[in-house]
């Protein structure tokens, strides 16, 4: 109906009231005419059914059918009378006249008047009325009988009669087709009228829209002329002024159009001027931006390449035999450049950005082991200053992923460094929870909480301002350039994510921020499941106790957890052997020297199960101690996954996997060293590179310029190069390229040495020809692995000598000295009392094995209990002792095996002199009065 013409609406909406009062009126009428017929009948049989009982009384009474059959022949004359009988009182017809009477599709009897019956078939209506014995009166109107009772009434007999409806349906099919034919003249009327109506409106309006259609399509000098009522010459006047005004705005519109076309033309002509001119400055502009990038890149190469240099040898030279104010110059020098070296890479990376040539890598990682790699390495720094390092990942979260592992690395460390740096008390708290998740893509939600300085509102407007700090106040104190944040920024946005903050003055700063990473279609756990072990957990931070919770539950370990000491020792004097196969101790920095933690290993030792203690981070010497009180294992926090699992093995005595612990003891057999061409245009670098492969007693060749490298290689026979890139003349891509074109030595490896390399660097070094890179400094230990890699050759990092003192070390004369033991007991006799009983212990258990391990030359072995029994001396007071066992941890170590002899004699005297005289001394009463005359 929504797409009706306008004439057919006022059609429908004319018709509609008509139709519907002539069906409804011409349908009741019919019905009631039918119903009037219907009753008309029953009238007349009820009224005959009654003339007929009194007429039938004498014949009935006297049993003349004769009178009966003439009565019931005389009633079939009547009209609609279709048959007549009269019954006895037995109901057996004594006269019948007419057809048999229908019997099919009886309908139900109705009583009327309470004598007479009626009931209906489909064809007819029958009539029943009884015949009593009695006198009849015939009133004046002669349409009813009164009866004049003269006693009790007596039933003669019957009379029924049937009168057929086809004469009732004939007048009624008669008067339906008469209404029928009434009905459709009225509906002929109706339509007749409602067409001209519809005309009379429709014509004007399509002559309307034909000319609103015209001005639609730019006849703006069509008007309406319309005949018709008074309202449609008004819209019809309406519409003509309309189109009268428009003609008009038209004509000015195209008098401005025209002005403003000329105006415009005038512009333009302006614009392309300027365009031209702004297109010479943004090509200087970029040529600017190209020639500065192009200045940092190589301003930074030529300082990084004297940074490296002096990184490395410092780290040659610490290793050689130098005193405790050098130790402290090299750390110094160490440090410092290792710093700077920071400070250019950032200032690098942030021009990267800058230029657009950030590139975020897509490889497969380890979540957790991303993060626990960068807190081991911030660990020592919050140890320091005396923070707690917590972490935990949620067990929703998926470690599986996709992302590029060094950008993340360097973003955690940004941040987790800056809570570190800027927290003075209290603790840092990393949580890492899952946002999204869908089959191949992950949101991933990393929150750094300190409870450090804290930062202002002002303040929160500048961090993420390159080379702004929040106040220069901090600058001062804390150090840094202010790049660490806005290049974290940067890597998070292109890692698909963002970086908030939220702080307040004094009572930290949550920094947070999330990365989109993909799903690693088939992950697999490199460490496989321990099921059927159970332990006890031992750990007051909730965070650290949920995350190592999280992964017992993964390797499938059964473990019960508690929160204070109290608990679990309640548990363990519980009547019978304790349900655990092992126990995980969380002990701080102050724990070690408390008794309840004495008393706990020494319950621990008595039950024989084994302990593993997670310690504060840098805290050795406690180490050291609760490994002679007992403990198995000890694992600095935040303990990685590998380590603990690791060490969980090795406690619980379960086999090695299958290629755990090979590296060292890899054997190359007969294969010969392979010889290594370094390349390097700078003299410390080269050097930096020639002495560490000579460390690993490698052959070595050195080249300075790409040139010589080619000649080289030609020349002699090279197994591996280092190349440096960016070298004068012909840097290290383009000499790859000539060598990829020997022919015989198409094959070879070369590694790039380059200083700082981003992911399109890299990629570019892969695609000259380059199979890996290296960053500089480079470590001896990446020359290992990388050497190992290529060639297939595993070195062995020679440990370096010390060397040894012109003057001889003068003689031990002190057996035991109890200033000693008392000092590094802080004072606590009785600590120092068990320290050197558990000494006394371990040297009644130590020695026949040192001894046994010496005689079979079991060098690893000996070394192992040489460094075991060197440790529990460090803190009992025993100078003699600890002097030749760390002269003969030192020789096992540097391998100098013609000194052994004579300090295994040494080792075996001063041992047997201690136990003597621990027999025949009172050292307990010496300790007790050395304490008395300390205080």
């Amino acid at each position: 109906m929504n797409h009706w013409t306008i004439q057919n609406r006022i059609l429908f909406l004319a018709l509609l009231p008509g139709v519907l009062v002539t069906l409804v009126l011409g349908i009741f009428f019919m019905s009631e005419r039918a119903r009037d017929l219907n009753n008309l009948l029953e009238e007349r049989a009820l009224a005959m059914v009654k003339q007929l009982a009194p007429t039938s009384e004498y014949g009935v009474m006297t049993g003349s059918s004769g009178i009966l059959q003439n009565i019931s022949n005389n009633m079939l004359e009547e009209q609609d009378v279709r048959a007549v009988s009269i019954y006895n009182p037995d109901m057996v017809i004594m006269a019948h006249a007419g057809p048999r009477m229908h019997t099919e599709r009886l309908g139900q009897q109705q009583l009327l008047d309470g004598q007479l019956l009626l009931q209906r078939t489909e064809e007819s209506v029958r009539v029943r009325a009884p015949v009593y014995a009695q006198n009849l009166i015939i009133d004046d109107e002669f349409n009813s009988f009164a009866v004049q009772p003269t006693g009790p009434l007596q039933v003669l007999g019957w009379v029924e009669l049937e009168l057929s409806l086809n004469n009732t349906r004939l007048q009624h099919f008669q008067h339906l087709a008469s209404s029928l034919t009434v009905i459709a003249l009225a509906l002929l009327i109706c339509s007749f009228i409602a067409l001209r109506f519809s005309r009379q409106v429709s014509q004007p309006m399509q002559h309307i829209a034909r000319a609103m259609k015209d001005l639609e399509n730019g006849k703006l000098d069509t008007r309406v002329h319309v005949q018709a009522g008074a309202e449609f010459v008004q819209l019809a006047s309406g519409i003509n002024a309309m189109a009268s005004a428009l003609q008009r705005a038209n004509t000015e519109h195209q008098h401005n159009l025209e002005q403003t076309t000329r105006d415009l033309q005038e512009t333009l002509d302006e614009l392309e001027i300027r365009n031209r001119e702004l297109a010479i400055g943004r090509k200087e502009a970029l040529e600017a931006s190209r020639m500065k990038s192009e200045f940092l890149a190589n301003v930074s190469h030529e300082i990084r390449t004297p940074l490296n240099g002096i990184i490395g040898f410092s780290e040659l030279l610490a290793r050689t035999q130098v005193n405790d104010r050098q130790a402290d110059y090299l750390a110094t020098i160490h440090n410092s450049s290792t710093d700077l070296l920071k400070i250019i890479n950032d200032i690098l990376d942030l021009s990267k950005i800058d230029a657009g040539k950030l590139i975020i890598e897509h490889t497969d990682i380890n979540l957790r082991d991303v993060l626990e790699d960068v807190l081991t390495v911030l660990a020592p720094e919050a140890g320091n200053k005396g923070l707690e390092l917590n972490y935990l990942i949620y067990s929703d979260v998926p470690l599986h992923i996709q992302s590029d592992p060094l950008r993340l690395k360097q973003v955690l460390t940004n941040l987790i460094n800056n809570a570190i740096k800027f927290t003075e008390r209290g603790s840092v708290n990393v949580r890492v929870s899952v946002i999204s998740q869908n089959n191949n893509r992950a949101g991933i939600r990393f929150e750094i909480q300190d409870t450090g300085i804290g930062m202002s509102d002002a303040q929160l407007g500048k961090i993420f301002t390159a080379f702004t700090q929040a106040d220069a106040s901090t600058a001062r104190k804390f150090g840094g350039t202010g790049l660490g944040l806005i290049i974290s920024r940067a890597l998070v946005e292109a890692m698909h994510g963002d970086i908030q903050v939220s702080s307040q003055p004094g009572r930290g700063s949550t920094f947070s921020f999330h990365i989109e990473a993909g799903l690693q279609p088939n992950p697999q756990d490199d460490l496989p499941p321990l099921p059927g072990l159970r332990l006890a957990l031992l750990e007051p931070a909730v965070m650290n106790r949920m995350n190592i919770a999280s992964l017992l539950q993964q390797w499938q370990i059964d473990h019960t957890d508690y929160e204070h000491l109290p608990q679990l020792q309640d548990a363990l004097e519980q009547e019978g052997a304790p349900p655990w196969q092992g126990l995980i101790i969380s002990i701080g920095r102050h724990l070690p020297d408390s008794e309840a933690v004495r008393k706990l290993l020494h319950q621990v030792r008595q039950q024989g199960l084994p302990v593993i203690a997670l310690t504060e981070p840098g805290s050795s010497d406690s180490a050291e101690i609760l490994l002679q009180a007992g403990v198995s294992f000890s694992i600095s926090q935040p303990c990685t996954r590998r380590h603990l699992y690791r060490v969980l093995r090795q406690a619980l005595q379960l086999p090695a996997l299958p290629g755990q612990g090979q590296d060292a003891a890899r054997n190359n057999g007969n294969k010969a060293a392979p010889v290594i061409l370094a390349v390097d245009d700078n003299a410390a670098n080269l050097k930096l590179v020639v002495t560490l492969l000579q460390e690993l007693q490698l052959p070595v060749l050195s080249a300075t310029s790409g040139r010589e490298a080619i000649d080289v290689v030609r020349q002699q026979n090279v197994d591996m190069i280092l190349m440096d890139i960016q070298m004068p003349d012909m840097n290290g891509l383009e000499a790859t390229g000539h060598i990829r074109a020997l022919t015989e030595r198409g094959n070879m490896p070369i590694v790039a040495l380059t200083a700082h390399a981003m992911a399109d660097e890299k990629e570019a070094l892969l695609k000259a020809g380059m199979n890996d890179y290296q960053t500089k400094p480079i470590s001896q230990e990446q020359l290992v692995n990388c050497i190992e890699r290529w060639t297939g050759f595993r070195c062995t990092i020679q440990p370096v000598a010390p060397a040894v003192a012109s003057a001889p070390a003068p003689l031990c004369h002190w057996v035991f000295d109890t200033a000693i033991a008392l000092r590094h007991a802080n004072n606590k006799a009785d600590l120092a009392t068990d320290m050197f009983r558990m000494l006394l212990d371990s040297l009644a258990l130590d020695m026949p094995a040192i001894m046994e391990a010496w005689e079979e030359e079991d060098m690893e072995q000996l070394l192992e209990r040489v460094h075991r029994v060197h440790g529990a001396t460090r803190y009992c007071g025993v100078p003699c002792l600890r002097n030749t066992l760390e002269k003969l941890e030192t020789a096992l170590k540097a391998g100098q095996n013609s000194m052994l002899p004579d300090l295994m004699r040494q080792l075996v005297e001063d041992s047997a002199n201690l136990q003597h005289w621990a027999h025949s001394n009172d050292w307990e009463t010496l300790l007790l009065e050395g304490t008395a005359v300390s205080d």
